[in-house]
């Protein structure tokens, strides 16, 4: 895998997932419309569940695919590499297939005992396939990561969506006049519609890819179901596999955890019940949803970085490794650095476009820092998984939630931080779990950044970017109001920051020849111009 396809797949899953993001944020607003909020609350309530049964039934497997794929591959074993394929379905079938049985089963239990509203069985029952159907296509999106070809998954994705929203929005109408807990099933039955559709993409996409790559080469089923490889296969999986599958709870458990220890702290600190809930909800509902728009770009660098890592060890090309590492870090500062920058000078306007709430801007101004921090924690947890390190970037994520915890306890019952102490516990914690990543990247691969290139370039960018966002707004708040202004800000900041990083050499035109299609004619415009760095 040649580093421009590196840096094109990624450009590719990044495009996607912000589309899939941009569609799933919009059809909220027509179906809350539509079926109200009690509603949207039993359509809502059917979607944890879902998705901790979703993440215990595929978490891990599908890295794990990638991780063995691409190390078949980088040798030319081709049958090995449709052998960890062929395994990982048969696993991820089975899987999938328990987990949808065992939700189908204590649906009634779950709505009665655990969401406690008997009418949210509806939409558990309506979801339920969705999780067979989504453990066997993680199955294909792990080949063809492992491949390296990142278009199928890409495509899948937005299809899944699409068709998800369409019949979200289709059975909801469909099914209002029933009542309100059967609109809200069907709404749910778009996770199952969606990943069919996925499914249909996915497998269409395979039988192309193998056509191509072997039209001689028909599968052997006897070499494929040996036993002893198979076993001795599927442990290595398991192995890979677990430890994400593990730290795939960490995450929903803290924010469960979270949910307890902010809302009782801000009463300790003197807030009322009401006045406590109003401000975690600010924080974790508004400002965290913002921080969290740009690792969309950088998850698709980690996801990319995978594959990546693993070919280049399995070739035993350490230089090639590192090199690829510092390409993600790289693209990982030039996205998170801006990002966190303006969501700090802009944090007040933001928060007013969006939600009305000036007061917002007070968390997402402490949590921009975790804008770059979360980048960076994906990215070298990518660099791991690819080495094969599967269970370092889940101790080291456990550490630093450890962090986050016992700081929000500290911190937010002070009165004088109140909510901006959780803003600061978990900048904190996700500080000390990317330190202890890069560690382990270094330690096992000898990796050294190019501070010069990923770092000093971007921050000075970064620098004149957000110094010309904040007099860009401040001059035309007052004639123009604040969205406008915002918008005005906003541009302006991309402008400088793009024009500044060509201009110090941060990124050469060569580098934009990686992004398809448009890439190569921007590249060969800003040739004609001769002030920027070939």
């Amino acid at each position: 895998m040649s580093s421009r396809n590196f840096l094109k797949g990624a450009f590719i899953l990044s495009i996607a997932g912000i589309i899939v993001k941009i569609m799933g944020a919009l059809y909220r607003i027509p179906l809350a419309r539509l079926i109200g909020g009690e509603g949207i609350g039993l359509y809502q309530m059917a979607y944890p569940i879902y998705t901790m049964l979703l993440a215990l039934s595929t978490a891990g497997i599908p890295v794990a695919i990638s991780i063995l794929v691409s190390e078949k591959r980088s040798r030319n074993d081709d049958q090995g590499a449709k052998r960890v394929f062929l395994v990982s379905l048969s696993i991820l079938a089975v899987v999938g297939l328990l987990f949808t049985l065992l939700l189908v089963l204590s649906s009634k239990w779950l709505a009665a005992y655990v969401l406690f509203d008997t009418r949210a069985f509806y939409a558990l029952i309506a979801v339920a396939p969705a999780i067979l159907v989504t453990a066997i296509s993680s199955a294909f999106r792990g080949y063809f990561q492992g491949n390296q070809t990142m278009v199928p998954t890409a495509l899948s994705q937005v299809v899944e969506q699409f068709i998800r929203v369409a019949t979200v929005l289709a059975l909801a109408y469909i099914f209002l006049p029933r009542g309100i807990e059967f609109a809200a099933a069907g709404a749910a039955f778009g996770a199952v519609t969606g990943s069919l559709a996925a499914l249909f993409v996915l497998v269409v996409a395979y039988i192309s890819f193998r056509n191509k790559r072997q039209k001689n080469n028909p599968f052997s089923l006897t070499s494929i179901y040996d036993v002893e490889p198979i076993i001795s296969l599927t442990k290595r999986i398991v192995a890979l596999a677990l430890p994400i599958s593990i730290g795939g709870l960490v995450v929903p458990i803290m924010q469960v955890v979270d949910a307890t220890i902010i809302p009782t702290r801000l009463q300790d600190a003197g807030h009322s019940i009401a006045r406590a809930t109003e401000l975690f909800g600010q924080f974790s509902g508004m400002a965290n949803v913002l921080i969290n728009l740009p690792p969309i770009i950088t998850i698709s660098i980690a996801v990319s970085l995978v594959p990546a890592i693993s070919e280049a060890m399995a070739k035993n090309q350490i230089e090639e490794a590192r090199y690829r590492i510092n390409l993600a870090m790289w693209m990982t500062f030039l996205i998170g650095l801006p990002a966190s920058a303006g969501l700090f000078i802009l944090a007040a306007p933001i928060a007013e476009m969006l939600f009305k709430i000036p007061e917002v801007g007070q968390s997402i101004a402490v949590l921009a820092p975790s804008a770059l921090l979360l980048g960076l924690y994906q990215t070298t947890r990518g660099a791991l998984q690819g080495l094969g390190k599967t269970y370092l970037p889940v101790i080291n994520l456990t550490v630093g939630i450890i962090i986050k915890g016992s700081l929000n306890y500290i911190l937010v019952g002070i009165p004088t931080l109140g909510i901006i102490g959780a803003g600061i516990a978990t900048v904190t914690g996700f500080t000390a779990s990317v330190l202890l990543n890069y560690y382990h990247v270094k330690k096992h691969t000898g990796f050294k950044m190019n501070w010069k290139r990923n770092v000093t370039i971007p921050l000075i960018c970064t620098t004149l970017m957000a110094i010309l966002a904040f007099l860009v707004y401040d001059l035309a708040v007052e004639p123009l109001g604040n969205t406008l202004s915002v918008v005005i800000a906003i541009t302006a900041g991309i402008l400088v920051y793009s024009f500044s990083l060509l201009f110090l050499g941060g990124v050469k035109v060569r580098d934009l020849n990686t992004i398809p299609k448009i890439g190569p004619r921007i590249a060969r415009f800003l040739t004609r111009l001769k002030i920027f760095k070939v």
